[in-house]
């Protein structure tokens, strides 16, 4: 099959299955509707408005001002679906735009998982349905002992399922499982919207660690409320004890995993990482250790590694001091950034979502190493490789290596 009969076929999918998501977005909107205050429904058309302009500035002109804010991509497509004002179309097919990727690496195209991929009206539809509904926040969390020395494997945002035959999450998971990792660590993103079904079907093929295996929550996990999540955890992550933070330690190394999404905005779609009292109070009374790791879903910089975001003091206070490593996902890339202070930070990212070579990181001074590799997929032609990135800790020490979907050594120190 030609690749332009694939995303014909593809697109045909497609368009049955929106055939009932737009009549249920409807509806949920208009449930909505008579729950809202009137300014957070003026609130709300005005996000959805910035979500529109957004998507035609960046057709127009290729990029977004630099001093314009970003919202979710998500929104884009939301005046159209919910027929409100009267919103120029955007393209919906692969025949309407040509994929381009932007500085950052996202692939702005209609394509599965690309920017203007109408099934991200999924997470319009969950975030709509979830907004005054959350899963309760559980507060027993695990606190795991490690061997002094213990290998982690972590991957962020892969929990696309294996949405075709040569799908990038399921050969990072064969990948990850080559490790024979004690402990493997999702970052969390389970797509589109963190449903219970989503969370049931595309996490399935999660490969387990020896000793135990933890999921974070994330954005798109809180589009559907949690609630999907947090049965997630009791059915396939036991050694969580249904808790969505936790800690791993041994003598030299406290591992802290944190869940930055429950109480980050929800008119903003979850997009910054907050922390809530709970896990504040719980990071203070933790052990004390010679080297500190930090896990979340969101990023203590932005994607250069020139400015902290606002989840990164809190962090820090709550702990007392800045962590010696921070692994994080959501932005979609393999980023390793230059110490600053005592803190090496990496983005792990790129478990499964296709994405492009990020322009805006060449020559950057705080980038020692983003991946660049293209990953030969006929389906994605400007796809870099995905993959994961595994940390081995022998007493104090620390081995990383990123390991494409390939199998190769993207980038290793020690």
């Amino acid at each position: 099959m030609s690749l332009a009969a694939h995303w014909e076929h593809e697109y045909d999918k497609v368009k049955l299955r929106l055939h009932g998501l737009f009549a249920r977005v409807e509806i949920a909107w208009m449930k909505l509707i008579s729950e809202l205050e009137p300014e957070e429904f003026q609130a709300i058309i005005a996000l959805l408005q910035r979500g529109h302009d957004q998507a035609q500035y960046v057709l127009k002109h290729g990029e977004l001002p630099d001093d314009q804010p970003s919202v979710p991509w998500e929104l884009a497509h939301g005046l159209s679906i919910l027929r409100i004002g009267n919103a120029s179309p955007l393209p919906q097919s692969v025949d309407e735009l040509q994929t381009r990727v932007l500085k950052d690496g996202s692939l702005l195209g209609c394509r599965k998982w690309e920017l203007l991929d109408l099934l991200w009206s999924e997470a319009l539809l969950k975030w709509i349905e979830n907004l005054r509904h959350h899963a309760p926040f559980a507060t027993d969390p695990a606190l795991v002992k490690m061997e002094r020395d213990v290998t982690l494997a972590i991957a962020g945002d892969w929990g696309t399922g294996p949405f075709d035959s040569h799908a990038p999450a399921v050969a990072v998971a064969n990948q990850m499982q080559l490790a024979r990792a004690n402990f493997t660590i999702h970052l969390g993103d389970v797509y589109y919207a963190g449903t219970r079904s989503q969370e049931d079907a595309d996490m399935a093929g999660w490969p387990m660690g020896t000793q135990g295996s933890f999921t974070l929550n994330s954005n798109h996990e809180m589009y559907s409320g949690a609630h999907g999540y947090f049965k997630e955890l009791a059915k396939r992550f036991p050694a969580q004890q249904g808790t969505s933070y936790f800690a791993l330690y041994n003598d030299d190394w406290l591992v802290i995993g944190l869940d930055s999404a429950y109480a980050s905005d929800a008119m903003n779609l979850y997009m910054d990482g907050t922390l809530n009292q709970p896990q504040i109070d719980w990071m203070k009374s933790l052990p004390k250790r010679k080297k500190l790791m930090v896990l979340s879903h969101h990023q203590g910089f932005d994607i250069s590694g020139h400015n902290k975001t606002a989840l990164y003091q809190p962090v820090c206070d709550a702990l007392g001091r800045e962590p010696d490593y921070w692994y994080w996902g959501h932005l979609h890339n393999g980023i390793c950034y230059a110490a600053q202070g005592g803190l090496h930070a990496r983005c792990a990212g790129h478990g499964a979502i296709p994405y492009g070579n990020a322009s805006e990181l060449d020559g950057h001074s705080r980038v020692l190493w983003s991946e660049t590799q293209n990953a030969r997929d006929p389906a994605y032609p400007d796809r870099v490789l995905n993959g994961y990135v595994k940390v081995r800790l022998v007493g104090e020490n620390i081995e990383e290596t990123f390991i494409g979907e390939n199998g190769t050594v993207r980038w290793s120190s020690s």
